[in-house]
């Protein structure tokens, strides 16, 4: 079964409204002052210019990828004609094909977060959150991916330093943290979990605009696909139709946004989504 190749942008022809903002495809590694002297630093440098060897073997008879080492993540949508989300049967960390890979990239199913975000996203000016914020303009089906949350890829100290920065200039934040739990390597913390920081605040593609609700109607998900270093995949959690205003909850799953903060002193950002569920402020953590 061939997949439609139209549904996605093979390159990225998104861009950003805000000129002070540099569009990127995908992450790319930040830059900080004390980068030559950082361990941590180099060892995201290092992760970052690695790559990953687990490609397939997969052949003429196999190329669609069903039962390989990657597969289990992705469905064929009959009525959309697009690869989906299996949302009861993928895996909480998700392995892409990749050019290492020996099948067909026109015919395997374990291709998706790596074409792109899908045509149709449009920012616009919020009316519920008053800021900027992205719908869709075409129906997007359950599990259908909508975009990368791309941007810079941060140390923790970095982190550190612009939350700090982003709250002394009452700025917004765009900062997440993806914490993969037990994964167990050299750049693993003492609580056993991978983090990969990621900022698009000044470097960022087009899911930066995606707001925060409390209930949401997409979901963000760990995607790698020839970098050690995770992609944040961002999927449609049910059908969503056109003019939906797009959201994802800021602290649900493997994300969380994080700030470091002393709530006696600090006033906390009034969560406006405006769901039932709403628990009236926008999800903090410690770092």
């Amino acid at each position: 079964m061939e997949v439609d190749q139209t549904a996605f942008d093979i390159c990225d022809d998104h861009e950003h409204n805000d000129l002070s903002v540099d569009y990127v495809l995908e992450n790319v590694l930040s830059t900080q002052e004390d980068s030559d002297n950082c361990e941590e630093y180099q060892q995201l440098k290092e992760s970052y210019n690695s790559v990953l060897i687990n490609g397939c073997q997969c052949n003429e008879n196999k190329d669609s990828c069903v039962l390989c080492l990657h597969s289990g993540n992705y469905v064929f949508d009959l009525r959309s004609k697009e690869l989906v989300l299996d949302r009861e049967r993928s895996k909480e960390l998700i392995y892409e094909c990749n050019y290492q890979c020996e099948c067909d990239p026109f015919k395997c199913l374990n291709r998706l977060v790596q074409k792109g975000p899908r045509k149709g996203l449009k920012i616009i000016n919020s009316e519920m959150c008053y800021s900027k914020g992205l719908i869709t303009t075409k129906l997007i089906p359950q599990g259908g991916f909508i975009c990368e949350y791309a941007g810079e890829i941060l140390t923790h100290n970095e982190a550190l330093r612009r939350q700090k920065e982003n709250m002394e200039a009452s700025s917004m934040n765009y900062i997440l943290f993806l914490n993969e739990r037990n994964i167990e390597d050299k750049y693993s913390t003492k609580f056993g979990a991978h983090t990969t920081i990621i900022d698009p605040c000044k470097r960022g593609n087009i899911g930066r605009y995606l707001n925060h609700s409390c209930n949401p109607n997409c979901e963000a998900r760990s995607v790698r696909v020839d970098c050690p270093i995770p992609k944040i995949g961002i999927f449609a959690k049910r059908s969503i139709i056109a003019g939906e205003e797009l959201c994802f909850h800021y602290n649900e799953g493997l994300i969380e946004v994080k700030e470091k903060i002393n709530l006696a002193i600090t006033k906390r950002t009034i969560c406006l989504c405006g769901a039932p569920n709403c628990l009236g402020y926008l999800p903090t953590g410690n770092l």
